[in-house]
């Protein structure tokens, strides 16, 4: 019953997200929404941003059953179309969130999303060239925010453009550049 509760008031709280900014809404106005009491709000959640927060770790699952496809063999494209994906999906609160106090909020999710996608992309070909468990950690650490940086710079001009043209932008920079680096990363122990 409490994760349903939970539920209800991450729902809640994004349907206001698709109106305003997150610093605009109040906890009366969520729990106005779905129906429970203020009280009930503060036996889960300590505040907006806590339920936020709490709402990005639930939307998680969820971006990984709605954006299962990673190859493997890329180098990072699909880790790239599955966030902008994302992004524009939720367009609308997204840009709410990212322009009000929630934005670190957004920032540690996209990475923590960023981190698994990569690490579906890169863990088997660090092993088959030799790269420790570290050095796989570094790169994952290095690209992540390398692209929630570049994609946060992207929300902040509005999400203009297609997906495929804002991922064909990273090409140039991406193309072989996985591999090399974990090669190289392996002949230096």
């Amino acid at each position: 019953m409490a994760q349903m509760t939970k539920l209800a008031l991450a729902q809640s709280l994004k349907q206001l997200m698709a109106e305003r900014t997150l610093d605009k809404i109040t906890v009366k106005e969520i729990v106005l929404r779905c129906g429970v009491n203020r009280q009930t709000f503060y036996y889960h959640f300590r505040d907006i941003y806590d339920l936020l927060d709490w709402m990005f770790i639930n939307e998680g699952q969820e971006f990984a059953r709605k954006y299962p496809n990673m190859s493997t063999n890329d180098d990072g494209q699909s880790a790239v179309r599955n966030m902008c994906s994302y992004l524009q999906d939720n367009r609308r609160i997204i840009m709410n969130i990212y322009h009000s106090l929630g934005r670190e909020l957004l920032d540690r999710y996209l990475c923590r999303e960023m981190e698994k996608l990569l690490r579906e992309t890169l863990q088997a070909r660090a092993h088959s060239y030799g790269a420790t468990e570290e050095d796989l950690q570094f790169l994952i650490g290095f690209y992540k925010h390398a692209f929630v940086g570049a994609l946060l710079d992207w929300v902040q001009e509005g999400l203009p453009g297609q997906i495929e043209d804002i991922v064909e932008h990273f090409m140039p920079l991406l193309k072989g550049t996985f591999d090399a680096t974990l090669k190289r990363m392996a002949l230096a122990h």
